[in-house]
């Protein structure tokens, strides 16, 4: 059993906590999917690409301890780059919860012939089973949205470090492509962030700095 993809994720953005972050994956469907069903918040950085997503999500955690980070990639992708899930459960934040898109396929990069490509979930790989065996505190695979919905409930009102592997049908909504691209997706959520915690995180470069400073009188 499987869950549709749009529906879940549907019902992770009615759930997800006003006040999170979250680190999406940058490639394909679950992008366009996510972007549409939250209006393109802010709060959402589209920003990793096969491999990272994990990690880029593992340092903001790390980097903002009192802050709940979700982290929303795809099977592909954490097959792609196994070592983030040994640093996940090394650091193990309790502020960080991750779900993985699991259909088995490279559905948005890998078409042949004969359709997506299946990815090692399709046979034997167990992503929750690596995880645990990487050290992540919790992971678990989840087929129904009772399931889903339970799991929710406990990322959300309970700390600790998880990783969710969502068992999803092949398929995707027919939302409209993305219109922004990595570097306005860095920049508006980088600004959302500084105005959330009221830091500074970018800014000038010491050496623009010395050329606006006033000259001085000799």
């Amino acid at each position: 059993m499987a869950l549709e993809r749009y529906e879940w994720l549907e019902r992770l953005a009615r759930r997800l906590p006003e006040d999170s972050l979250v680190m999406s994956t940058y490639i394909g469907a679950v992008s366009f999917e996510w972007a549409h069903l939250t209006g393109e918040h802010p709060r959402s950085a589209h920003l990793g690409q096969m491999g990272d997503v994990i990690g880029l999500a593992l340092g903001l955690a790390i980097a903002l301890p009192h802050r709940r980070v979700v982290c929303i990639d795809g099977d592909g992708s954490v097959l792609m780059e196994l070592g983030q899930l040994v640093a996940m459960g090394q650091e193990a934040p309790d502020n960080l919860v991750v779900f993985v898109a699991d259909n088995s396929a490279y559905e948005s990069i890998g078409w042949g012939p004969k359709g997506p490509r299946p990815t090692a979930t399709e046979g034997t790989a167990d992503l929750a089973g690596l995880a645990r065996a990487a050290g992540v505190p919790y992971a678990t695979t989840v087929h129904t949205v009772e399931e889903l919905n339970r799991e929710m409930e406990l990322a959300f009102t309970e700390p600790g470090c998880r990783f969710i592997d969502v068992r999803t049908e092949h398929g995707h909504a027919r939302v409209p492509p993305r219109q922004t691209d990595g570097f306005e997706d860095k920049y508006r959520f980088v600004r959302y962030v500084e105005r959330l915690e009221g830091i500074r995180i970018l800014g000038l470069a010491e050496q623009d700095r010395q050329l606006m400073r006033e000259p001085t009188e000799g």
